[in-house]
């Protein structure tokens, strides 16, 4: 389980390789933010995808803490990168839970601030 969670940090998230959510993903894929819950296929979800990268440029990402329980994955983590539109550096703090169905994420549930660091 933790392997495809490396995955979708490493392979999606830090280096941009959309293609990998078809490896990675269910389709369709629930996504649940503060703004509410989507069923996404994984098409649509890539589109997201390419859109958050237009603005962060390729995220650095330290996994702060990670539990396993069950079905699901929980980390904390901590994102860093330059913002695209502002070019100013940008600062993402994630509280991220993935639900693991089979081989793939089928569902996640995400918080994330820009600004706030929790490392120190």
């Amino acid at each position: 389980m933790l392997r495809l969670a490396d995955r979708w940090w490493n392979e999606i998230w830090r280096d941009g390789t959309i293609a990998a959510a078809d490896e990675i993903l269910t389709d369709p894929f629930v996504r649940h933010t503060a703004v509410g819950t989507s069923v996404n296929s994984r098409g649509e979800y890539k589109k997201m995808l390419a859109e958050f990268q237009r603005t962060l440029c390729r995220p650095q990402t330290m996994i702060d803490d990670r539990v396993v329980v069950g079905d699901r994955i929980w980390t904390r983590a901590t994102s860093r990168g330059f913002n695209r539109e502002t070019g100013e550096p940008a600062v993402i703090t994630w509280m991220l839970i993935q639900r693991i169905s089979g081989d793939r994420i089928a569902e996640h549930w995400a918080l994330t601030s820009s600004g706030v660091d929790w490392t120190g």
